[in-house]
């Protein structure tokens, strides 16, 4: 299986003590109440009581070595003497100086907090901070906060280090992973009408978590995003195994997922190759696993001399012929039965014998015959179809399927998408 530990939580604290730097660029320094003051708090109206809790911690803070541990009991004192947005952003500042100064991500969270709280961010910085802040409570675990100022950060703008693999993060850490998948399928819509490129990371890492956490449904989604956004070899394999893995299907619905891992040529286990095997029943199916375990023996799942391809390759042989010359046959009664029961067995025959185009028209003539599992004529008409090329009729017909088989139906549609 792809997916097999649960990854280390994600740290960026290291990053955040020289990105808090910028921040101080970007406020122009500590904020002072006399004295050179940076432009962007200069001239403004402050308290006497502010001023007089402010001024002598600010003189420390500021102070080369200056003891910050001194003073850091009176930060609260004077974010309680505010009452105005000038002393909320200088408090800020101080306070967000102080947590550089000794690598404390708490002051950083705080004073980037209150700074953001004024509104007096110059509006180009605000998505930074946010970003910043979103980094910090993420690092401190509390990943409600960090994904609401991620969130904030993303919708003014910030793009830069993967925002949204962040925010889904949150989810994550949360044991939250249809929240995630829920989130990303939004972010790829967006990205789909913008014309952007979705990366192949976000659904990976949804369709990791569903493997971890053995949930079905948001496996299935992630899945399905990730073959029709970024449908490679690799990419099917790891959706197909996941969602194979995890869900708790009958033989023959797990069939056909496994006959649209071949068409994409993401078998790779010998495990695979012999639930093929089982599910189409060599007696049944002799001509199509003819190929199939052929290409198993070169691929060194099997061996000439092992007791099971012995067996395999014999019930094979035995059929293989007799299933050729009944085709035509079949056909001719399927024709003629009131009921779709012929038309049914006389397209798994044509799939069989990779007549595509046979099949389709036995499969279709199955289902509006009646008297059959219309889902599974369905779903194997749309097979065909995807088979052939017909993308468009693929898809339409699969839509129609329901139950038990949508979930083969959904990524059968996915793979006609693609052609």
């Amino acid at each position: 299986m792809l997916f097999t530990s649960r990854p280390a939580r994600r740290k960026s604290a290291k990053s955040l003590v020289s990105a808090m730097a910028m921040a101080i660029a970007l406020t122009g320094g500590a904020a002072v109440v006399s004295g050179a003051a940076p432009a962007t708090v200069a001239a403004q109206d402050y308290t006497d009581d502010w001023a007089g809790a402010y001024q002598p911690v600010a003189d420390v803070v500021n102070a080369e070595g200056g003891d910050v541990a001194s003073v850091a009991g009176q930060f609260d004192a004077i974010v309680a003497l505010v009452e105005n947005a000038d002393e909320r952003f200088a408090t800020g500042n101080l306070v967000l100086i102080a947590g550089n100064k000794t690598n404390s991500p708490e002051w950083q969270r705080r004073g980037l907090e209150l700074m953001l709280e004024s509104g007096k961010v110059a509006p180009e910085s605000v998505a930074q901070f946010q970003w910043f802040v979103g980094n910090i409570a993420f690092n401190m675990g509390d990943y409600n906060e960090a994904r609401e100022a991620l969130l904030a950060a993303q919708a003014a703008g910030w793009t830069e280090n993967d925002p949204v693999g962040l925010i889904a993060e949150t989810y994550y850490q949360q044991d939250d992973v249809s929240g995630a998948v829920a989130f990303i399928e939004g972010e790829v819509a967006d990205a789909d009408a913008a014309g952007r490129e979705v990366p192949a990371q976000w659904m990976l890492r949804a369709l990791q978590a569903a493997y971890e956490y053995g949930e079905l449904d948001p496996a299935i989604d992630s899945g399905l995003l990730l073959v029709t956004h970024q449908p490679s070899e690799t990419h099917w394999m790891n959706a197909l195994q996941v969602v194979n893995a995890l869900a708790e299907v009958d033989e023959s619905v797990q069939l056909d997922l496994l006959r649209l891992m071949r068409t994409t040529n993401s078998l790779t286990t010998a495990g695979e190759y012999s639930r093929y095997i089982a599910a189409a029943d060599p007696r049944i199916m002799s001509n199509e696993l003819d190929s199939l375990l052929a290409d198993g023996l070169r691929k060194g799942f099997y061996e000439e001399s092992d007791p099971y391809y012995i067996d395999v390759r014999s019930q094979i042989d035995a059929r293989m012929a007799g299933d050729r010359e009944e085709a035509p046959t079949m056909v001719q009664e399927a024709e003629a039965d009131t009921t779709g029961e012929s038309a049914l067995l006389a397209g798994d025959v044509l799939l069989s014998l990779s007549d595509w185009a046979g099949a389709e028209a036995m499969y279709l003539m199955a289902a509006e015959k009646g008297g059959v599992d219309t889902n599974l004529a369905l779903l194997r008409a749309g097979m065909m179809q995807a088979r052939q090329g017909k993308g468009d009729a693929a898809e339409a017909t699969l839509a129609q399927v329901s139950g038990p088989r949508e979930l083969p139906a959904k990524f059968w549609a996915a793979y006609a998408q693609t052609l």
